[in-house]
């Protein structure tokens, strides 16, 4: 066996300096850069890993390499996620994706963002997503042609920052708000299942409870999190491009189970979440007129929640959550939104544009498409010179 290890030992070792040759130098957008050291660090630091491993093997039992066992499916796990999420994104340095770095690298410095922005790769098969363990987020091939969901960047840093705040000084304020949220929640959750357990009920309910805060603590308040910061960061075009995902992708808006984990909490609550961010922002008509075309649409009309949603969503509570990230975000310096702010951005900037391209997309549809597209144009020929 201990042959064995060896030998898995040294394939791993020749993936890592494999995989650091299909890396381009030098590389076309310098946005990637930092990806690029991202990834050659981690490799670098499971090969000399590795190495000991290969070194430590030599002076172990035949019965005696569990520890090193478990340290080869380390290794061999991060060169995984380095290869999935990181040199994929390297190896294929399509103008595209030269020109979403660029385009994020913009909305960094536009929202002040205290951190290395991420990096973009446009081979995802699944919408948007965050990966924390390279610092990328992934979007579909096609999203550079395209400014209606690119809203949902804002939200994939919002988990960059997320993943970053208990080790960055600069987001000291975001992390505590974060700190008194978890509170808020779990002090709300507390006093209602003591309610509960002086009342004659169900007795499935303070399980029921128990699961909902436990929901809250784990994942909804990421999703939360992040919604708002795009919000804030943005404005009303994340809620309308939130709007957008959900029309054509939600089975159920009132999703929820009183046993199975939910990583997202349900559509309604994320649209009501909006809503009560875009009031404290002062857009108090775009929250109304998105609440209203909310309420009209089919997958609301006629539609309810099963009687245990109540507990889940209280509007007190997650008006008090999205008054802590307000505080938090404003706190840490980043550019926070308001109606006054918008009218009087750089037009050329990306968070007047995306806030542009829905206004016109609801003024008028029929001459969006020939707008965005010569709009895209413009930008690229401006971003990639």
């Amino acid at each position: 066996m201990k042959d064995y290890f060896k030998a898995i030992i040294l394939e791993q070792i020749n993936r890592g300096l494999r995989l650091k040759e299909l890396v381009p130098h030098p590389l076309r957008y310098a946005e990637l850069s930092s990806l690029a050291d991202r990834c050659s660090r981690i490799i670098d630091a499971n090969i000399q890993q590795l190495t000991f491993l290969l070194k430590e093997l030599d002076k172990r039992d035949e019965n005696d390499t569990r520890d090193i066992f478990r340290g080869i499916r380390r290794c061999a796990r991060e060169i995984e996620l380095v290869e999935y999420f990181g040199i994929s994104a390297l190896y294929y340095e399509t103008p595209e994706i030269g020109y979403l770095n660029k385009l994020v690298f913009q909305i960094h410095q536009e929202i002040n963002l205290p951190l290395t922005p991420p990096s973009v790769a446009c081979i995802s098969t699944k919408y948007y997503y965050f990966n924390p363990f390279t610092n990328v987020i992934f979007v579909p091939v096609g999203e550079s042609r395209f400014l209606l969901h690119l809203p949902d960047v804002f939200h994939e840093i919002g988990h960059e920052v997320l993943s970053s705040k208990e080790n960055e000084l600069r987001l000291k304020k975001v992390n505590e708000s974060y700190s008194m949220a978890i509170k808020k929640i779990t002090d709300y959750y507390h006093d209602l299942l003591t309610r509960k357990a002086r009342e004659t009920g169900p007795r499935t309910i303070p399980m029921l409870i128990a699961h909902i805060h436990s929901q809250w603590k784990t994942y909804w308040i990421n999703e939360f999190f992040s919604d708002l910061f795009a919000l804030y960061t943005l404005g009303p075009a994340y809620a309308w491009s939130h709007f957008h995902l959900v029309t054509k992708k939600s089975e159920d808006v009132y999703e929820f189970s009183p046993i199975l984990p939910q990583s997202h909490p349900s559509d309604d609550s994320r649209m009501r979440m909006l809503a009560i961010g875009l009031d404290k922002l002062g857009f108090k008509d775009e929250a109304m007129s998105i609440l209203s075309k909310w309420n009209g649409m089919p997958f609301v009309v006629n539609t309810r929640p099963v009687v245990e949603y109540q507990y889940a969503y209280t509007n007190n509570l997650m008006n008090e959550i999205a008054e802590l990230f307000l505080m938090g975000l404003r706190e840490s310096q980043f550019s926070i939104v308001s109606p006054e702010k918008l009218e009087t951005q750089n037009p050329d900037s990306i968070v007047s544009l995306l806030n542009e391209a829905w206004a016109l997309f609801w003024n008028n549809p029929d001459a969006f498409r020939d707008w965005e597209e010569k709009t895209i144009q413009k930008l690229k020929s401006i971003i990639l010179k």
